[in-house]
């Protein structure tokens, strides 16, 4: 592959992508589509309420990680781990201050997904702990990111086992695991809680990490029941009926060690770490000292064979059964390392615990590097290193514009291009991954030369050091991908609201913040209204052009063919859709409306607008048309 044959995947449906670039995508979806609004200038829109996720402050913390990032990248030329790490997590503060949570939530998916053999949970809380040992194969499948889906079936098994949902203490039901997987056969069940890096949150982070196993391990010793399983139950899972205590019940399925790992992932290199690189290891021995101290205050039950060995950061007892039974269950809680770490989680082995456990315990181990790479992509980095230039020559240029601006204009300007365009983007709806990721490439280049041939600035040569025509198709893949997932570039055709003279001009505008702000609002799932405002502009017709698209701004609407909320529903299998139209037209406590009118119970996009959007949204949505063809074919 050349260098600069980018990998996106953000402006690709879900079921294009593998179950590694859906987590990706996942993680950082929301920045990925704010980032070319910062290229554009825009990025002063995107959020009006204040909430956590919906500034975009770029604080010191962000641009000192992303200068991090690059100084490991260049330290370690052959790794791509440093880079993909430093770009996907540092760069994501620029847009939320809840970057911590971001990278917790990626690991445990990418770390899940790599382990499918044994059907690894994620954030499964406590109290729903059964559900989990008796369908570790419906949890996996209900996960969002995996290849496979529930069956209506599988739905209602997985939804009976409601009934065994353990009733514990009220600040104990919630607490979860970043992992959890249960070795039925060997009957030992792992949880696995992630502590990003060595020093992820500083001292006070690593105290919360004890209190998951806390929870749990005070669960374990009392003797009041949490769940009773049914005759019902008992016939489909061989779990003899009756009322049990949580560890009663863990016993009856086969539970016969519990295994809690608590993992650091990376040392401060971004590099999968080891036992001699953590700064803070004199904080995890005081807290395993500290929870083997607080054991016999805490419990309501006397523990057996407590084994504290502080130097390797593990402790080790037996829970009974019950007080005087001779069964009881192993608990093993330890610190580890890196691929240590993760190899421990998915062997349910312990050879690899303490200061000299190593990979050599382990067969066909595993490495995060290798884990990371699966999920590289081009989306973040790309983005935040295009709007951090562009933005550069935004300042630079006496037209009060960039390069992406230009390219972006440039497509409007030109008839071919603007075709190009929405095919590109009909081969993105319609799932032609292949294609369009050539597509994106090969487009990409071709604006890149005419625009490279066009220019009479040197501001390219000013923010790159490289060849421009290489800068250009990167800008050139951004404008794309603004058009793709942000906001289609036809809006720039409508006056802004600083720009707008006149009344003509200023309720252009006010139709534009509609697009933006309700339409294309980045931080909401928009997907059914542009569906139902494609089959509104298909269906609506002018008098002077005899078609959807009308012969000037001017042009008046065929009443007497506009849809109905009724056709709109019937096209597009759902209940008529009469609120959304009229959010459409006459607008919501956030907008004024207008990308649509209205003539008592009729619907269609106005020749005004119309005109400024040209062939955008002009087609059926491709499931539509499909259903359409089909039925003309019945009727004939």
């Amino acid at each position: 592959m050349n260098h600069f044959d980018r990998k996106i995947i953000s402006i690709h449906d879900n079921e294009e992508l593998n179950e590694a670039e859906v987590i990706l995508k996942q993680t950082v979806n929301t920045t990925v589509r704010k980032l070319p609004l910062a290229t554009f200038q825009e990025h002063e829109k995107q959020s009006d309420n204040g909430d956590e996720d919906g500034g975009d402050k770029l604080t010191n913390q962000s641009v000192g990680g992303v200068q991090r990032a690059r100084q490991l990248a260049e330290d370690n030329p052959g790794d791509t781990l440093p880079a993909v790490y430093g770009g996907l997590f540092t760069v994501a503060e620029y847009f939320t201050r809840s970057f911590d949570a971001i990278k917790g939530k990626f690991f445990e998916k990418v770390i899940a997904a790599e382990e499918d053999s044994h059907r690894l949970d994620v954030d499964r809380n406590l109290g729903n702990l059964t559900q989990y040992l008796l369908e570790p194969e419906l949890c996996w499948k209900s996960l969002d990111y995996t290849r496979e889906t529930l069956t209506d079936d599988e739905e209602d098994r997985l939804s009976n086992l409601g009934s065994v949902t353990l009733n514990l203490g009220k600040n104990n039901k919630q607490a979860n695991s970043d992992a959890t997987l249960f070795f039925e056969d060997e009957g030992v069940l792992v949880f696995g809680e992630h502590r990003t890096s060595v020093v992820s949150g500083g001292t006070t982070a690593r105290p919360s990490l004890m209190r998951k196993p806390k929870a749990l391990v005070r669960e374990l010793t009392k003797s009041n029941t949490v769940a009773t399983v049914s005759d019902e139950l008992e016939r489909e899972y061989s779990v003899p009926a009756g009322s049990y205590t949580l560890i009663e019940l863990l016993n009856e399925v086969g539970v016969g060690e519990i295994h809690f790992h608590i993992g650091i992932l990376f040392n401060e290199k971004r590099t999968p770490a080891r036992w001699e690189e953590d700064p803070q290891q004199g904080t995890s021995r005081r807290l395993i000292e500290q929870f083997e101290e607080e054991l016999p205050t805490d419990l309501t039950k006397d523990l057996r064979d407590i084994s504290l060995d502080a130097d390797n950061l593990k402790l080790e007892f037996e829970v009974p059964v019950s007080p005087d039974s001779e069964e009881s269950i192993s608990f093993h809680l330890s610190f580890l390392y890196g691929d240590v770490y993760l190899n421990t989680i998915y062997s349910g082995s312990l050879d690899g615990v303490g200061q000299n456990g190593s990979l050599d315990a382990f067969d066909s181990p595993r490495s995060l590097r290798d884990i990371i790479s699966d999920n590289e992509a081009d989306d973040l980095w790309l983005g935040f290193s295009i709007a951090e230039r562009e933005n550069k020559v935004f300042e630079m240029s006496e037209e009060g514009r960039n390069n992406a601006m230009a390219i972006a204009d440039m497509i409007l300007e030109s008839d071919t291009s603007t075709t190009r365009l929405a095919e590109f983007r009909s081969m993105l709806l319609s799932g032609e991954r292949g294609k369009a990721d050539q597509e994106l490439l090969s487009f990409a280049r071709d604006l890149a030369e005419r625009y490279d041939e066009s220019r009479d600035n040197r501001y390219v040569e000013g923010v790159y050091a490289g060849d421009p025509l290489d800068y250009l198709q990167d800008v050139a893949i951004e404008v794309l991908v603004y058009d793709a997932i942000s906001r289609p570039i036809f809006l720039r055709r409508f006056p802004s609201i600083e720009e707008a003279e006149g009344e003509g001009q200023k309720e252009l505008a006010r139709v534009r913040e509609t697009f933006e702000k309700y339409l294309f609002k980045i931080e909401s799932d928009t997907q059914k209204k542009r569906r139902i405002y494609r089959c509104v502009r298909n269906l609506t017709e002018y008098s002077d052009s005899g078609e959807n698209v009308p012969a000037s701004g001017d042009d008046e609407v065929n009443w007497g063919s506009a849809p109905t909320s009724s056709d709109i529903g019937d096209l597009l299998d759902m209940r008529a859709p009469t609120k959304i139209l009229n959010s459409m037209t006459d607008g919501t406590k956030d907008t004024d409306g207008g990308i649509l009118v209205n003539r008592e119970n009729k619907y269609a996009v106005p020749a005004s607008v119309a005109q400024l959007m040209e062939p955008y949204m002009r087609e059926l949505p491709d499931d539509v048309q499909v259903d359409v063809r089909q039925a003309d074919a019945t009727d004939f």
